[in-house]
């Protein structure tokens, strides 16, 4: 029987949706096959960009390469064009803003970068393809929801909707707090017998506006986006349809609605938007995690949205924890939300081996543009070693952005799920001989800075250029073919399981392990997995590397050996769970309510 799969992480339509610009209310009709085949990249596109960016542009996870790798189960995370995206700097941005990338539609960049429209907006035209990929005639996909009646297929493809960011439900122009985004309420017929809010669904409606009427834009607009997002989800829930999650940041600053600092995340582009902001989750961002917490749909059922750690800082994350405690000493049943991580790597540190692994001497500051970061480094924890070359180390990536110690036990004993990215450069590193990396350092806030380390005086740190810091965060972009080794991966996982075993009372971790890939998420993938359709290379991968890297981990660090004496059998069973049961099994309870 043929192998099935699971990710908990993944961008479908992202790039079909990107590669067209289609503004009309409700969008035009695509064909099945413009909404599910891969991206073409013309000749002229791939002669003249590097290989490195061919990889993260090209199709990762379209529909069809899901159906090809036989997927299962796929959350797709809605994410847009953010405003730091469109208005960059540096190789990679120039080239997403110029004629070569093919299949990038440029109007995209333009209304985002000129303010011309929302997230909100951005975010409804990619859910609207979503949607009719589950209407088409054709379609043989089912879109989970716990608003349907409609079952998951055993053998197709089933797919579970997230939002990456809250940017997404902010319906204020981009980059303008002050101006609301509406669609002008207006006949779409010569008789004027029909308007456009007749032909719009229930989300579309939310934008709609009837000023002839005296309806105000401000009629299903509200500054506290706890509400907008509750207004969203109903909506949502009357066509049916779900979220399993959302991601509170993404990878910039959004400056018309803060709700926590992001983790540093982004050095393929420059801007300041990518510099984190702030001192942890603010009050708004706290009201938008109680109302998911809360969550209830058009028929006032209680449908709890989960919170995803990834992209939130370390102290944004340690604010969530200690949140979410008080939520549960309100309401009981909170406890019974689990917390995820979607797409991650792990430090392989506590957060206090984390901090004292700083590289005191390496801490600069830079003033980009008004925004103030403190670059830091940090030693790497040397996962294991592994190989006849003279540095065989392999190590974990020490960026803040990954899970701590911490992270890690609040997630497995929340019963929640953590999700493992395929970007090697999350995953980690390995050294080789003669060669290391010129920029292994991220970004703080000066605020989470001195949280962190209050021993050092940020106006006492030396000040640095960004032409240095441009040429530095260029000379990251190309890994070496180490960096795509299985073992990366495998390390990853081996020690989310020693934390496991060492710091809970779990019995078996991995089996709250899965895949989340960020296909299609401008990611390097491993090169024994370029795209969905080869996890079944990955999995053959996996049985063979994980008792290697479990055998060169634990002679590094310490722990328990506990793969080493499985079978065979036992092993495999345990690569199918993180490949696919795991999973499922989640998206079971999700369907569920996670009651009992």
């Amino acid at each position: 029987m043929e192998k099935k799969y699971f990710d908990l992480h993944l961008h479908p339509l992202f790039k079909n949706f990107l590669s067209s610009y289609d503004g009309s209310i409700p969008p035009s009709i695509q064909t099945f096959e413009d909404l599910t085949q891969p991206v073409r990249m013309s000749n002229v596109f791939t002669s003249v960009v590097d290989e490195l960016f061919i990889h993260i542009l090209k199709s990762q996870s379209s529909i069809q390469q899901c159906k090809k790798g036989n997927v299962n189960y796929a959350v797709a995370a809605i994410v847009n064009l953010e405003f730091g995206f469109a208005d960059s700097r540096g190789f990679f941005g120039t080239i997403l803003k110029s004629k070569f990338s093919n299949p990038l539609d440029k109007i995209f960049f333009e209304k985002v970068r000129n303010g011309e429209i929302s997230y909100y907006r951005l975010m409804l035209m990619e859910l609207s393809l979503y949607k009719k990929l589950r209407d088409h005639q054709e379609s043989t996909i089912a879109i989970l929801s716990r608003n349907s009646n409609k079952k998951a297929l055993e053998n197709g493809l089933n797919i579970i909707l997230s939002l990456e960011g809250s940017h997404n439900f902010s319906k204020l122009l981009i980059g303008n707090p002050l101006q609301i985004d509406y669609i002008e309420d207006r006949f779409t017929d010569l008789k004027k017998l029909k308007k456009i809010s007749q032909d719009a669904d229930h989300l579309w409606r939310e934008m709609i506006v009837d000023s002839e009427n005296g309806e105000e834009p401000t009629a299903n607009y509200n500054q506290n986006p706890a509400v907008n997002l509750e207004k969203f989800y109903k909506s949502l829930s009357k066509e049916n349809m779900d979220l399993l999650y959302l991601t509170l940041t993404h990878l910039t600053h959004i400056n018309e609605q803060f709700l926590a600092t992001h983790a540093f995340g982004m050095k393929m582009l420059k801007h300041p938007s990518f510099y984190p902001f702030g001192n942890g989750i603010s009050s708004l961002g706290y009201d938008v995690i109680e109302k998911c917490y809360s969550m209830t749909n058009h028929k006032n059922e209680y449908r709890p949205v989960l919170i995803d750690v990834k992209h939130l800082g370390l102290k944004s994350r340690q604010d969530y924890y200690a949140f979410r405690k008080t939520l549960i000493q309100k309401e009981k049943k909170y406890e019974k939300i689990p917390i995820i991580a979607s797409h991650i790597g792990v430090t392989g540190y506590t957060v206090n081996e984390w901090k004292n692994a700083l590289k005191r001497n390496s801490c600069t500051v830079y003033n980009y543009e008004g925004t103030r970061a403190v670059s830091i480094e940090m030693e790497k924890k040397i996962c294991g070693k592994w190989g006849s070359f003279v540095n065989n180390d392999f190590t974990f990536n020490p960026w803040s952005i990954n899970l701590m110690d911490e992270d890690i036990t609040e997630i497995l004993n929340s019963n929640g799920i953590i999700g493992m990215s395929l970007d090697v450069r999350i995953l980690g590193f390995q050294s080789e001989y003669g060669i290391s990396l010129t920029s292994e350092n991220e970004y703080l806030s000066t605020a989470d800075f001195h949280t962190h380390f209050p021993q050092i005086t940020v106006k006492n740190l030396p000040l640095n250029t960004m032409e240095s810091m441009i040429s530095e965060n260029e000379s990251w972009l190309i890994p070496t073919k180490e960096d795509r080794h299985p073992l990366s991966f495998c390390f990853n996982i081996i020690h989310i399981i020693q934390v496991g075993l060492l710091k809970t009372d779990i019995a078996e971790p991995w089996n709250q392990i899965c895949l989340g890939s960020d296909f299609d998420g401008l990611i390097e993938p491993l090169k024994i997995s370029p795209d969905i359709s080869s996890l079944e290379e990955l999995e053959a991968n996996m049985i063979k590397w994980i008792p290697v890297a479990e055998k060169a981990y634990v002679n590094e660090n310490g722990g328990t050996r506990i793969l080493f004496g499985k079978s065979t059998a036992e092993l495999k069973k345990i690569v199918r769970g993180i490949m696919y049961e795991n999973g499922k099994n989640f998206i079971d309870r999700w369907l569920n309510n996670f009651a009992g």
